[in-house]
């Protein structure tokens, strides 16, 4: 019976790689390091203990070191139009909210109905660290070859009431000069 003593999965140059020493049968040890998708091998040791097993296990991770994890930039100040958006998009989720405090009554379908916009040729993280910044999120929709940006209302209602803040918010966005529309989805 084969017992496992370290085993270890990272990336390797992009691939995902398994690093493991195992004890095959008593006084017998192998440290393999393998491409994960295809078994292939990379390095092998053997050994007759475990701590020298252990000891070509960190070599052959020190010889194949995992990749270093990318950092994500953290993305710069909204300027221009992203600026412009966010605070927009701050108005109309408040002018939604306002059409839902007015008349919160809540029948008719569970739908998840919200504001699209159409920002062509628009940077779509910058969109939506803009959403995020004015306390909504964002998706694309892809609506018959457009590129639609959807914006969820700041609801506490699933039905008739989200339907009515999605659709104020969308007025108050095109009465700043966006081409919005309507997203009208049921659950």
């Amino acid at each position: 019976m084969i017992n496992t003593v370290k085993h270890e999965e990272y990336t390797l140059k992009g691939r995902r790689v398994i690093l493991d020493t195992a004890e095959l049968f008593p006084g017998n040890y192998e440290t393999m390091l393998l491409y994960a998708s295809r078994g292939q091998e990379i390095a092998v040791m053997r050994a007759t203990t475990e701590a020298e097993a252990l000891r070509h296990f960190a070599a052959i991770r020190a010889t194949y070191p995992p990749d270093k994890p990318k950092t994500k930039s953290s993305p710069g100040a909204l300027t221009g139009r992203y600026a412009k958006l966010r605070d927009d998009l701050k108005k109309a989720l408040e002018a939604g909210r306002a059409v839902e405090d007015a008349d919160p009554e809540d029948g008719g379908t569970c739908n998840f109905d919200s504001a699209a916009l159409s920002l062509p040729r628009w940077n779509a993280d910058k969109v939506k660290q803009a959403a995020k910044e004015a306390g909504t999120g964002c998706f694309i929709w892809n609506c018959y070859g457009s590129r639609q940006f959807v914006f969820g209302p700041n609801s506490r209602a699933q039905a008739n009431a989200r339907s009515r803040n999605a659709e104020a918010m969308t007025r108050a966005l095109r009465s700043m000069g966006y081409d919005a529309m309507d997203y009208c989805q049921m659950d």
